[in-house]
């Protein structure tokens, strides 16, 4: 490997841990937020978006078989 090509990888890997590390922030504040509803006794489900994401992941498991 080159050395240009080892510069390259570490800063792709630096740019792919920085987006992580973005993500789990935003997926954490998201759970704290979901939490504080729940012990505030507001939080609800629409039961019809759980349906449709029940429905989606069976299609796309049945789907992944048939491959």
């Amino acid at each position: 490997m080159k050395d240009s090509d080892s510069g390259k990888w570490c800063a792709l890997f630096a740019e792919a841990h920085r987006a992580v590390d973005v993500l789990s922030a935003t997926r954490l504040r998201r759970i704290e937020e979901i939490r504080a509803a729940l012990e505030a006794g507001i939080y609800r489900v629409d039961g019809r978006l759980v349906a449709e994401k029940m429905v989606s992941d069976v299609v796309r498991e049945l789907r992944a078989r048939r491959r």
